[in-house]
């Protein structure tokens, strides 16, 4: 209940989700039919680069700030920027949309957000940034429970975007039980769940054992890092794991990841792509 992503926002883990959020969004929206997508933890929404706790701790320079205004990238970072860019009219970087900004952005008539958000706080600034916007459903409930009420979706078609603070020591193992209880009730719906890279043989683990439990039909894993690990523990890398991924993702994925391993080093980076089985 302490974790707040203001201190973190627009750095190089929030791209690599963001990216991935909107290739599935646009792929969704491909069909004429509507969808559902819930994030289980949603944060305020909406971010303000120049308030107290991204100028104390300004990471999105290392992450959007680096991709800000450059031209010729590739088709995917150019979707993704032109997202970030319809809420910074003038063309100058001040705001910064959390996920439930980028999905709430997306949604057609009959499409529906579900944002689920625990901490008072940042649920009252969630209130205020999409309390009235067409199609969201605010929750101030844990986004885990959610996912047992609110799946399958009415719409039948979806999303469900996990992407816990890990503050607790178990949150990865929390998160692979959710998503396995959400598998079971929306099996064939897009899930992405971002990790932090911290530890690679606890997210080998959970990647083996969520293959293992014959709920999914297929997964693609991406691995971005900027840096080597550092003692003190600071995020030098993230993870995400998309089961049932869209069409077209891995082969957007395979473009884009190189581009931002280049932009956003800040020492050894690199990236790794592949399908799971």
């Amino acid at each position: 209940m302490n974790y707040r992503h203001a201190f973190h926002v627009g750095n190089h883990g929030d791209v690599l989700k963001h990216v991935a959020l909107v290739f599935c969004l646009e792929a969704l929206k491909r069909k004429p039919s509507s969808f559902a997508a819930l994030d289980t933890h949603a944060g305020r929404g909406m971010y303000d680069l120049t308030a107290a706790e991204a100028v104390r701790s300004p990471e999105w320079t290392g992450g959007i700030g680096r991709l800000w205004g450059q031209e010729g990238l590739p088709e995917p970072l150019a979707r993704y920027l032109a997202a970030v860019a319809a809420h910074n009219l003038g063309g100058d970087l001040r705001f910064y949309p959390g996920s439930p900004e980028f999905i709430a952005a997306a949604l057609r008539e009959g499409d529906e957000l579900h944002a689920c958000e625990l901490h008072p706080e940042e649920y009252a600034a969630l209130r205020r940034s999409l309390g009235r916007a067409p199609g969201v459903r605010l929750h101030e409930r844990d986004g885990y429970e959610a996912l047992a009420a609110l799946l399958p979706p009415a719409q039948r078609r979806g999303l469900v975007l996990i992407d816990p603070p890990y503050e607790a020591p178990d949150e990865l193992a929390c998160a692979l039980a959710a998503i396995k209880g959400a598998l079971t009730r929306f099996g064939h719906g897009i899930c992405l769940w971002w990790r932090p890279l911290k530890s690679a043989s606890a997210l080998a683990a959970a990647d083996a054992e969520l293959m293992s439990a014959g709920i999914v039909r297929s997964a693609l894993r991406a691995d971005l890092w900027v840096d080597a690990p550092r003692p003190e523990g600071r995020l030098t890398g993230s993870s995400i794991l998309l089961v049932n991924p869209p069409f077209g993702i891995e082969a957007a994925l395979r473009e884009a990841l190189p581009a931002l391993a280049g932009l956003l080093a800040a020492g050894a980076s690199g990236w790794s792509l592949r399908g799971l089985d």
